[in-house]
């Protein structure tokens, strides 16, 4: 059995391969996957691999950041949903939507059209 100790804890892969994006204004869709091999899947959990919620809300932010262009810090989160369990290698769709008038980012990741999770992002300083 894997324990804490077990895990390596390096500069090792930590972010989702893109295989497409696709932008229409203020919404990019992206196409990704979420590597076996993704220091986010060692230990969680040992032999049934599950992509923690909270990487899920940081690449949901990171990649929001990168492909919306949005700059600040975010100040709080909302409606945060977690419905289907991401598991490695599966192909995903992640919709990111800057949405000005509300100073906010929702996002939605789902698995062949089933929602995985789902929430959105309030920029500080707004």
């Amino acid at each position: 059995m894997q324990t804490s100790s077990d895990i390596r804890w390096s500069d090792g892969r930590t972010e989702p391969d893109i295989l497409s994006e696709r932008r229409e204004g203020d919404v990019v869709e992206l196409e990704l996957v979420a590597r076996a091999d993704l220091f986010q899947f060692q230990g969680h959990f040992p032999g049934e691999p599950v992509l923690p919620g909270v990487v899920q809300v940081d690449w949901a932010a990171r990649l929001a950041r990168r492909y919306l262009g949005i700059e600040g810090a975010f100040e709080k989160m909302g409606q945060i949903k977690f419905a289907k369990l991401i598991l490695p290698e599966r192909a995903l769709r992640l919709r990111l939507e800057w949405q000005c008038e509300k100073g906010r980012v929702s996002f939605l990741f789902s698995d062949n059209g089933e929602l995985c999770s789902s929430g959105y992002f309030v920029l500080a300083d707004r």
